[in-house]
């Protein structure tokens, strides 16, 4: 009956046609043709609900949209047109010319067209390449090390030379180059393996290779803990957290960002036993972070939420309320950005963090009101004096970026690998990535520091 009312009015554009067809049908055949709508629409409600999920995945306040370019809004940029390419004073591609190894003269005997023995040379073209051996191979060393016994405290001891390695049959440089490939050039086992093979004629398998990675995370467990240490004590932390799948459950992966140093942590906690364990409660520092309660637990910091998720939040407003709360949200962000820009005395920095705040509460105060509002409103109050401590302390980011963007090589990593196959592979990734990007930020030379860390503790 369904199907006959359908080719009934896929049939017919005007309303009488229907209206007698209608009539004609008895009022069983009409409460079939509803019960029939009723069903598919719920069908439809349902599927539109799971799309809705499976679009918060990708599409939340707690994601930038960075992320996820492909469902960035279009937005014109408002810049003014110019010559689209690299700034000016950038270093380019020419490089400077060195003094050579070797000298080559290529000369020519025939024409390359009509292969012709009568030619006259006319000139010379002179050029500077740089070469790779065409065999790279590592060198096979053979060590023996005296084993000495002090007469006078009876200690026996294993000689040292300070670029040997103890234990193991890979020396610092090689070790160095494996690191790189890992941390680096984010090379899986396997393919680290199959390059080794190609570049340098050296057979390695993935479980060698990750038994270099592990010596060095042990070499580097001093460091680590120096880290950790002066992390406790820095003046302003940003910190962040995303999950990571660990032997297929959930384990998040903890980001502390200090102006210096960046330390990593995994566990399979996002609540305050972390920052327990990592700060204690006693940390009296800055943090900046996310609505995340957990860090409520830092009861002696002055903590700074973040305004990027809070925009975010705005943002997906979509009434008439809604709207208007993001553009006074956005104002009230464009005037802390003003406000920092200039050096102001502790004395400007009170009465603007008490004008401000007053405005804030102002803002939830009359936004509470509506529905759509409410959830945002709620999420501000809860933290209402954590949101301009930027305006209160100087040097202060209104927005958690500095640790969005160290965690941001993590999460790449997650996407290669999909997960850690052991606990042991997580404490060795915190330890040499955090060691890893904290040289970077110190704008250290990789390789020196690497090869220092490695001969200090392994030789």
């Amino acid at each position: 009956m369904i199907l006959r009312f359908r080719d009934l009015l896929r049939g017919g554009c005007g309303a009488t046609p229907m209206d007698t067809t209608l009539k004609e049908l008895s009022k069983d055949e009409l409460i079939d043709i509803v019960l029939g709508k009723d069903q598919q629409l719920k069908r439809k409600d349902e599927e539109i609900e799971r799309l809705k999920k499976e679009l918060r995945k990708y599409k939340n306040p707690n994601t930038p949209p960075s992320a996820h370019p492909h469902l960035k809004s279009f937005v014109r940029s408002t810049k003014p047109a110019g010559k689209r390419g690299a700034p000016n004073g950038h270093p380019g591609t020419t490089r400077p010319k060195n003094l050579a190894d070797e000298q080559r003269y290529i000369t020519a005997k025939e024409c390359p067209g009509c292969q012709s023995h009568n030619i006259k040379l006319i000139g010379q073209k002179k050029q500077q390449i740089e070469e790779l051996p065409p065999d790279i191979k590592p060198n096979i060393i053979d060590v023996c090390r005296d084993i000495f016994q002090c007469l006078h405290c009876k200690l026996k001891f294993t000689s040292r030379d300070g670029k040997t390695p103890l234990q193991g049959r890979f020396g610092t440089h090689l070790m160095v180059l494996v690191l790189f490939l890992k941390f680096i050039v984010r090379g899986v086992l396997r393919k680290t393996t199959c390059f080794l093979d190609a570049s340098f004629t050296l057979k390695l398998a993935p479980a060698s290779v990750q038994a270099i990675i592990a010596r060095a995370a042990e070499a580097a467990e001093n460091e680590y803990t120096t880290l950790k240490q002066r992390i406790r004590t820095a003046r302003i932390l940003y910190i962040d957290e995303t999950s990571f799948s660990v032997l297929g459950k959930n384990w998040w992966v903890w980001a502390f960002r200090s102006d210096t140093d960046l330390l990593i942590v995994i566990r399979n906690s996002r609540g305050n036993n972390v920052l327990e364990e990592i700060l204690t409660q006693a940390y009296k520092g800055i943090v900046v972070c996310d609505g995340w309660r957990a860090y409520d637990f830092l009861k002696n910091a002055s903590i700074q939420r973040c305004w990027a998720h809070l925009l975010r939040k705005t943002k997906e407003l979509t009434t008439i309320p809604g709207t208007h709360l993001h553009e006074k949200i956005t104002k009230l962000f464009d005037e802390i950005k003003d406000f920092n820009t200039q050096e102001k005395t502790e004395k400007q920095r009170l009465k603007k963090y008490e004008q401000m705040t007053k405005k804030l509460k102002k803002l939830t105060t009359y936004y509470g009101k509506y529905e759509e509002c409410l959830a945002v409103t709620k999420y501000i109050n809860f933290h209402l004096n954590q949101w301009l401590t930027c305006i209160r302390l100087p040097g202060v980011q209104p927005t958690n970026n500095y640790a969005e963007q160290a965690i941001r090589e993590t999460v790449l990593i997650r996407k290669i690998i999909g997960a850690f196959r052991s606990e042991t592979g997580t404490h060795i990734y915190e330890t040499l990535a955090s060691l890893f990007t904290t040289w970077q930020i110190q704008k250290k030379d990789l390789k020196q520091e690497l090869h220092r860390m490695l001969t200090t503790n392994l030789c």
